[in-house]
Order: C-alpha cells, then structure tokens, then sequence
C-alpha cells in the first residue's frame, strides 16, 4: 500500500499507529475498538495484534510517535550546567512541546480521567518515565549537592509542568516562562 500516492510501501506496523493516530485524534481512545482500527489500517484484527499485544500497547505507541514516553537511555541529555539553568532549559523545551501536542494530550487526558483502564495504564507508564527523564536531566547539573533527591525533584518539577500546563489550557494568559524561572528559582537551592 503505497503512501499518499508516493508508491512508498509503508510497513503494516507504521499504517496501524498511524490509522490509531488519527482515530484516537478524532473520537479517543475508548470510542475507538480494534476491528475499527485495523480496518482503517487495512489489516485484519490477528494481523493487528500481531504487531500490538493490547490497545494500551498501541496507546504507547501513539505517544511515542508524538514524541512522548521515550526511556532515559533515549532521550538527549543537556550538556551540564548549574541546576537552575537546567530546569529553565529543559521545562522551556518540555512546556513548547507540550503546547505543539495541546489537543491531543487534553484528548488523553480526558480519556483517562474518563476512566479509560488502557489510557489509565499508559499514563502511568508515561509519568513513571518522565520522572526518570527528569532525573537524568537533573543529574547533568555540575552544582548537585550529593545527598540531592532526584527522584522527588523530579516528581515536583513533572506535577509542577503539568499542572501549569493544565492551567494553560484553561486560561492561555500566563506568562509560561516568567512562571518557570521563579519556579526553578525556588527549586534549585534544594538540590544545592
């Protein structure tokens, strides 16, 4: 099956997230069934699950295409600096993605709090390795104290982001990078 009238072949694997990417991107995760996915891809449901054990595996697979969810070993670490350059840095980078995705990650999110038990299973997969994003990330800084915790600065930077995010959503009036510069200027001097 040739791509867009390109003649490429696309692998069956590449059609299936991309059929998930547009219907999970239309109606959600849980109006969406299997049969209905793999029709779009042009797949039977075996073939569909030949290449995805579960929707949740499918579901991550989504978020990875969107750039979401990669592991530490993944991802680009900064080059090292003072913490608070660090955070500034990295939550600037995290937050204009975050808004480059608004619509789907409010859909996800929305599927989840819905009560979604597979969007509900990725989103704790997603959050567990956002945090250990974060502690790479924090570990790049060359003025670490050495008995700093990573893990719960990690957890108060991921709460701290999303939540603004959130906010964002709701008003689109905040001065996103004001806020991030007082927050890692209250942020830094613990992990010092």
């Amino acid at each position: 099956m040739g791509a867009a009238g390109t003649g490429t072949v696309v692998p069956t694997r590449d059609r299936i997230v991309e059929a998930a990417l547009r219907l999970f991107a239309e109606r959600g995760t849980t109006a969406v069934s299997m049969r209905e996915l793999a029709d779009a891809a042009g797949v039977t449901v075996p073939g569909l699950y030949y290449h995805f054990d579960s929707k949740a595996e499918l579901i991550s697979e989504v978020y990875r295409a969107r750039g979401f969810g990669q592991t530490p070993d993944e991802i680009e670490l900064p080059d090292p600096a003072a913490i608070d350059a660090i955070i500034v840095e990295e939550a600037r980078r995290e937050f204009t993605r975050f808004l480059g995705e608004r619509e789907f990650l409010s859909l996800m999110q929305g599927e989840a709090v819905l009560g979604d038990e597979d969007a509900l299973a990725v989103g704790k997969t997603l959050a567990a390795r956002w945090r250990e994003r974060w502690i790479a990330v924090l570990g790049c800084a060359t003025d670490l104290a050495t008995d700093a915790d990573l893990p719960a600065a990690a957890d108060v930077i991921a709460t701290f982001l999303w939540g603004l995010f959130v906010e964002n959503l709701r008003r689109n009036d905040e001065p996103v990078d004001q806020r991030i510069d007082q927050f890692a200027r209250l942020i830094a001097p613990s992990l010092r």
